[in-house]
């Protein structure tokens, strides 16, 4: 199974600029070659759409507490009826 690192620059800017152009941004954490994205409020349909197009396909979805991080309101989701309080973060992986 390939890893996302093992695409060419050209392919791996391509998904950069797609993931940006959506308000989204990579997050490390990934592990195992896979492509991490903090995905932004009401983006992850987009998302997925924009990144198969470009030959990944979605692994995993985690949800977590923001803790002491503080990123953009665009990047902050709702949990528990507490809003704002959570990451969303989508795994990605070549086909």
């Amino acid at each position: 199974m390939q890893s996302f690192f093992e695409l060419t620059y050209e392919q791996r800017f391509k998904v950069y600029d797609a993931i940006k152009a959506l308000g989204c941004q990579t997050y490390d954490g990934g592990g195992s070659g896979l492509l991490s994205v903090a995905v932004a409020k009401g983006k992850f349909g987009a998302l997925m759409q924009a990144l198969d197009f470009l030959g990944l396909k979605h692994q995993d979805l985690y949800k977590f507490p923001l803790g002491t991080d503080k990123p953009p309101c665009e990047l902050r989701h709702e949990s528990y009826g507490q809003p704002d309080s959570c990451w969303l973060v989508a795994t990605f992986r070549p086909y």
